[in-house]
């Protein structure tokens, strides 16, 4: 079975930091996508594909197809998997399909007219924001890292920004 070693939300998906960077830290062999709209554009899937290293698989499916992988065999045979969301409502939704989150890393988020800036490359509107309180509630750690150099904000830290704007 694969192991689980990374899952972040980031609306910018398989780009530089994450591949460069996160990956080593965490050893990543495979990316799986968590997104209805990508799994249905097989364009998309494959520029995603040659996006990746050498050596590392990109799989796209939608949160149904998770779903089933992770009760059949938890995502694959074998490899250190990043599980990756181009958004917080995929991510929670997979979360209440039954695929465990004990820690889910927020990196990249845009800013748009209701989203709220609790970096500069991470902005939260209300419903994203309760529904990473309720993964936090639930025992999940929660944080906004966006590069390994930098320092990462807990949940806590997340929701004295949010609440300040």
């Amino acid at each position: 079975m694969a192991e689980i070693s990374l899952i972040r939300v980031d609306s910018r998906l398989i780009h530089g930091q994450v591949i460069t960077k996160w990956r080593k830290i965490f050893n990543i062999t495979k990316i799986v996508v968590v997104d209805d709209g990508l799994a249905k554009d097989n364009f998309m899937i494959r520029m995603y594909e040659a996006a990746a290293p050498s050596g590392v698989k990109v799989k796209v499916y939608d949160a149904e197809k998770a779903k089933r992988l992770w009760e059949k065999n938890q995502l694959g045979a074998e490899g250190r998997v990043l599980l990756l969301f181009k958004d917080i409502d995929t991510c929670y939704r997979v979360y209440q399909m039954g695929i465990p989150m004990k820690y889910v890393q927020i990196g990249g988020i845009a800013k748009t007219a209701e989203r709220k800036v609790i970096l500069q490359a991470v902005s939260l509107n209300d419903n994203e924001f309760s529904l990473l309180e309720e993964l936090h509630k639930n025992g999940c750690e929660v944080v906004v890292h966006i590069v390994p150099e930098d320092t990462k904000l807990s949940f806590d830290e997340i929701a004295k920004k949010y609440k300040e704007k």
